[in-house]
């Protein structure tokens, strides 16, 4: 009688094993589907993001939306129906090219400011002086190198009857103050800087300022040292009013710039190479590159 009770209960244990192993079967499976439908969600959804995004639907919604370097060489309003400016027409002419009807250019001084936007789709094109650095790869897409330029620091002209000090190098920077842009690439420049001469440089934003600013700051005895893009300071620093104003320490190797595209526009990134590559070479960019550089 004992024999086949413990039979009896060996059978109810292995009915209640294949109940449990076909519960877990089936929460397995069900996670496994709910996995797979967010993973099919998300892709959908990026999908979706990228072709509210890209080229398609910038030509559909027939806009481009563009933020310009602020600076007089780059982006300046001549009239209420107007623009000039050697980085302005390059993306007006790429519109025209591709017959996109409307360009709106967005105001933002502030380089972070200005990813931040493209990051979020606010713009899609950032035609600013950006130098190409590995690691900026990550959040934003580069076109083909529009410019070649250095970073160059800015100062009054020697004097015997300005007390500061003339540098000569960038040795002599060492615990100076130097007064940069807001957002600026200048900045890992400068703490590279620091780091290879062994001292410390201090680095100044100037908040919601453009290169002018930086300059004016300069002749007006305000600051003393200042960063800048030698392709904009070479242009700004030919007009009168900057003549005592020294541009020969470079504090960077020449370097690649290009415009700024949001990542998830690969069709619009390859549209601008497509067209920059073509552009750049012709009579057109080089009669307006003359026209604002000065360059013969």
């Amino acid at each position: 009688m004992r024999a086949f009770l413990e039979f009896l209960r060996l059978i109810r244990m292995n009915e209640i094993e294949k109940k449990m192993a076909k519960r877990k079967h089936l929460f397995i499976g069900g996670g496994s589907i709910i996995i797979a439908l967010i993973i099919v969600s998300f892709v959908l959804f990026a999908r979706s993001y990228q072709r509210k995004t890209d080229y398609a639907h910038i030509k559909q919604v027939n806009t481009l939306r563009v933020i310009v370097e602020p600076n007089t060489m780059s982006y300046q309003v001549v009239d209420i129906d107007s623009i000039a400016g050697l980085q302005a027409l390059m993306i007006k002419q790429f519109a025209l090219d591709h017959q996109i009807d409307r360009v709106e250019f967005i105001n933002e001084p502030n380089l972070s400011a200005a990813i931040d936007s493209l990051l979020q789709n606010k713009v899609d094109i950032l035609a600013w002086h950006i130098p190409i650095y590995n690691q900026m790869r990550q959040k934003i897409s580069y076109s083909i190198p529009v410019f070649t330029s250095r970073q160059m620091l800015v100062q009054r002209k020697e004097n015997k009857n300005d007390s500061i000090r003339f540098i000569r190098n960038q040795l002599e920077l060492a615990n100076q103050d130097v007064y940069i842009l807001p957002g600026a690439f200048y900045r890992q420049r400068l703490n590279n800087l620091s780091q290879e001469i062994g001292d410390s440089i201090f680095i100044k934003e100037i908040q919601n300022a453009v290169p002018t600013d930086l300059l004016n700051m300069l002749v007006e005895h305000h600051i003393d040292y200042a960063v800048c893009d030698e392709f904009v300071a070479r242009v700004l620093l030919k007009q009168p009013e900057y003549k005592e104003l020294d541009m020969s320490t470079a504090i960077s190797f020449t370097q690649n710039y290009s415009w700024a595209i949001n990542p998830n526009t690969p069709i619009l990134c390859d549209s601008i190479n497509a067209w920059l590559a073509v552009y750049l070479e012709s009579k057109a960019y080089n009669k307006i590159y003359r026209q604002y550089t000065g360059v013969k």
